[in-house]
């Protein structure tokens, strides 16, 4: 049986030099983006290690046998490092084409240009490292730092470097920055470092069987938070989709790519407009598709429900989709809206709501409003999310076979009565209510039913000027007269729903 991940312990050489080393950077990654900060660290950890250790560690990469089978590695963690290297050796080739050429006849694991040149190509026909995170990248790379000369390559503009879609500025960017360093160093002992980077500089290639798993290793390794999500793989299948699908049509596989580029980018804008991640609108709209609770990852879920779908009609759909989520559910001015913002299980009713925004569901308002009466009394009822989790996924299934909304109500209260929801609900309401999680969003609720719908604005319960206090005060006793008049069931209704009400502002209102 195969091994799921197998771990090497590898010179820079062996990185660069082995039969198997062939490298590329997959489309769910994000492009190059190494600034000036990070290269002066790098810098500064190898000449330091360089006059102070016999070896380096430069931490670990993880590889993952990509989707389509072929000669190359898919660089799940690691791509900023790698890419950087191979930039850094390009400049030692164009600066110093005739490095340790008097070292090596008395030092056999001297480098020299051929072993540099044969780090960046395998038999001078195949990089080492492709860049296929868009389709212009890996060319403006063969260009810049591949096959150009990087003595040619300038510190570009500051504004240049901001520009996260063209990473050919943060090519010219490092290309210059070492050029530099190297020149200050001098030939002979850039051939030092060189011999140290390839020979003694150890990096820890972990290979595994497949992306989903990779992904998961770099969770466990590294707490320093995931590049990639769950988003970046879909965006790179239904890129690979396009490409399959217009392969020998060059013009018209461009387009498309385009067209598909500009609409992803408009979906991560709209998320961020919403304060959202696109990570999380996928899986909301991965429950309006399946209606049900998935069974695998995201990905594989949506792996299998795109693929017998065009990849523009694909993102195409989605864009609409985050579009209702901006305009109807995050921009609402509604009071409903605003009641169900303060739910925990927010994911379930913003599913329900975007599934009959994008299905045109008749009967939309009233679904609103029985999905706000249905959600708190379960809250309130003390209900957990194994309670209402397969109801919800019932009414996403509901909605697109356009129930009505007595058809609706109908199974609503099935679930009421099974778990007896209503009556915890009265019993929990008729109680010590002050420090339960939805005693400020009840309150919140009733002070919307109370405004005229063009006055009324989110009430943000996270607010510290938003207090909930007491009509008839806690310290009664202390006050007097009022000391010998105190009775149980006075105490007993301090924190009852009838003596509690909001407030703004730092000091109680006598």
């Amino acid at each position: 049986m195969e091994d799921v991940f197998k771990p090497s312990s590898l010179t820079i050489k062996q990185l660069f030099g082995n039969t198997d080393a062939l490298y590329q950077i997959p489309r769910y990654q994000r492009p190059y983006s190494w600034s000036n900060e990070q290269l002066e660290k790098l810098w500064d950890d190898l000449i330091e290690a360089k006059e102070n250790e016999p070896n380096y560690f430069l931490g670990s990469v993880i590889t993952a046998k990509p989707v389509e089978q072929g000669n190359y590695m898919d660089i799940v963690d690691g791509q900023q490092r790698l890419t950087t290297l191979m930039i850094l050796f390009c400049v030692f080739r164009d600066l110093y084409p005739t490095i340790n050429h008097h070292l090596l006849d008395s030092d056999p694991f001297a480098v020299d240009s051929q072993i540099i040149k044969a780090s960046i190509a395998f038999n001078d026909r195949f990089e080492r490292l492709r860049l296929k995170t868009h389709s212009n990248h890996q060319s403006e790379f063969e260009r810049i730092i591949l096959k150009g000369n990087t003595l040619d390559c300038e510190y570009p503009y500051k504004k240049e470097l901001r520009i996260e879609e063209e990473p050919k500025h943060k090519f010219n960017n490092s290309a210059a920055f070492f050029v530099e360093k190297l020149q200050e160093l001098g030939e002979d002992e850039s051939g030092l470092l060189l011999n140290y980077i390839f020979n003694q500089v150890k990096i820890i290639r972990i290979d595994c069987q497949s992306v989903s798993f990779a992904i998961k290793l770099f969770q466990v390794l590294n707490d320093r938070g995931l590049d990639l999500s769950n988003s970046d793989l879909i965006k790179s299948y239904l890129i690979g989709k396009i490409h399959k699908q217009y392969n020998s049509d060059d013009e018209t596989r461009k387009q498309k790519e385009d067209q598909f580029m500009d609409d992803w980018k408009k979906c991560e804008q709209l998320a961020i407009a919403s304060e959202e991640s696109i990570n999380d609108l996928f899986v909301i709209y991965e429950y309006y598709l399946l209606g049900q609770n998935p069974k695998f990852s995201l990905y594989d879920e949506l792996v299998k429900l795109f693929e017998v779908k065009d990849a523009n009609s694909v993102v195409s759909d989605f864009l609409k989709f985050c579009e209702h989520y901006r305009e109807e559910i995050y921009n609402k001015n509604d009071k409903e809206i605003y009641s169900l913002w303060y739910i925990k299980w927010s994911i379930y009713w913003r599913s329900i709501l975007l599934t009959a925004l994008h299905t045109n569901y008749p009967f939309y308002k009233e679904l609103v409003h029985e999905l706000t009466k249905f959600y708190y009394l379960n809250w309130i009822a003390g209900h957990t999310l194994s309670k209402i989790k397969q109801t919800s996924f019932n009414l996403i299934k509901y909605i697109k076979e356009k129930k009505t909304i007595p058809e609706i109500k109908a199974e609503l209260e099935k679930h009421l009565n099974q778990y007896q929801v209503l009556q915890y609900a009265i019993d929990n309401l008729n109680g010590d209510i002050y420090y339960e999680p939805w005693c400020k969003p009840l309150l919140c609720m009733i002070e919307y039913k109370q405004l005229d719908d063009s006055s009324v604005s989110f009430l943000n319960i996270k607010d510290r000027n938003l207090h909930v206090e007491h009509i008839f005060p806690q310290t009664y006793k202390k006050v007097e007269g009022w000391k010998e008049k105190g009775t149980a069931e006075i105490d007993a209704s301090i924190n009852s729903a009838g003596n509690l009400t909001l407030l703004s502002g730092e000091k109680n209102i006598s």
